[in-house]
């Protein structure tokens, strides 16, 4: 399981519940191996999967993925309802939750956006014939200074 003490910094700590939910969102991502899967996942990987296996196998391959982030999906909103403080007087998250679920759905969100980008940058060079589609790097973030784009 994650450090906890990281989102309990400063606040009170998980509750029961909430640890439970997060344990239950941690099997489901992390400890199965889903995570994982897009840790290697780059646009040279997949054109090294379609040089041993081919594009039908490259293209099944990416629709697991994409399965894959179905179950991703799932376990973020079983998370967001799970993890919900309850009360006579109040229905809220704490802040260690909310902390903690805005670290899950930004790992959620800019791996998937990873994912597209590979998956577009693949699926362009089919129709342009070649491995170097015209498509632009994948970004994150703008660097006033420096007036660039970076990815991080």
């Amino acid at each position: 399981m994650a450090d906890l003490d990281i989102y309990e910094y400063g606040t009170e700590a998980f509750t029961p519940s909430e640890t439970r939910a997060i344990s239950d969102y941690e099997a489901a991502v992390h400890d199965s191996g889903l995570r994982d899967c897009f840790d290697a996942l780059a646009i040279e990987h997949v054109r090294w999967h379609e040089t041993e296996f081919g594009q039908d196998m490259t293209r099944d391959m990416l629709r697991e993925h994409a399965q894959m982030f179905n179950q991703w999906y799932l376990a973020v909103d079983s998370l967001l309802g799970d993890i919900l403080t309850c009360t006579s007087e109040v229905t809220r998250y704490s802040t260690a939750a909310a902390r903690y679920i805005k670290a899950a759905a930004d790992d959620y969100h800019r791996t998937r956006q990873a994912f597209e980008h590979v998956t577009t940058t693949w699926s362009l060079a089919l129709l342009t014939g070649g491995a170097d589609a015209d498509y632009p790097p994948p970004t994150r973030a703008v660097n006033y200074p420096m007036q660039t784009l970076t990815t991080e």
